[in-house]
């Protein structure tokens, strides 16, 4: 029922498909719009809620969000939780016919699988820029989808050090609800709590430690 219904209601998100390629504030509010109805949806057909704790201890201005990555969930409403940040997508998903002309308007960065080194600077130096230009960005320090984090990619502390802004930490537990590789879903609340701010110019190694520590509380 759930997918049905969200197909139903993207035929009038798609026929504004025309706005794609106009200004970027103009795709957000139709992305936002679409999103919002997603969430709603969510609540009532599936029981799924959320709830967004420590908003208030967000500093001004750009930062790193460091968080968990259980499900697609996150990758969907982080957009409309904290102000369109920049992320890392699958390489792929920038040649899908809906999806692609979204996520390049909105300033994602593509990834390629088994990317090389120099492709991963490109992309980290990519990141920084976008936090140079005043918009956060989403890293997942796992590196993939999983519900237990015990160990992090060395590249979130290059892209911190890159960055020069601070660092959120955010925990959830979105696969308890949207799980990785299914399309079922469950009843419950995805609880997204943000952490205390790491404050930037940290050595690279205790800024990974303060990090580490959080997400695996």
């Amino acid at each position: 029922m759930f997918y049905g219904l969200a197909g139903l209601v993207a035929v009038p998100f798609l026929l504004c498909w025309p706005a794609m390629w106009g200004a970027r504030q103009r795709v957000y509010a139709i992305v936002d719009r679409y999103l919002w109805v997603l969430l709603w949806l969510l609540r009532n057909v599936c029981g799924i809620w959320f709830r967004l704790e420590g908003r208030n201890s967000l500093p001004e201005g750009a930062v790193l969000i460091a968080s968990q990555h259980e499900s697609t969930w996150e990758t969907l409403f982080f957009q409309v939780l904290f102000d369109h940040p920049v992320m890392y997508a699958k390489a792929p998903i920038f040649s899908y016919p809906v999806f692609g002309p979204v996520v390049r308007k909105f300033g994602h960065i593509p990834v390629t699988a088994g990317t090389g080194a120099d492709a991963m600077r490109t992309g980290f130096r990519a990141g920084a820029a976008a936090v140079k230009d005043g918009r956060s960005l989403v890293i997942f320090p796992s590196g993939t989808r999983r519900q237990d984090v015990d160990a992090l990619q060395a590249g979130v502390g290059v892209l911190y050090q890159l960055a020069g802004v601070p660092a959120v930490p955010v925990r959830l537990n979105s696969g308890a609800v949207w799980p990785h590789g299914s399309w079922l879903k469950f009843p419950g609340t995805v609880e997204v709590q943000i952490g205390p701010v790491i404050e930037a110019g940290l050595d690279r190694r205790d800024f990974m430690q303060i990090l580490s520590a959080y997400l695996a509380d």
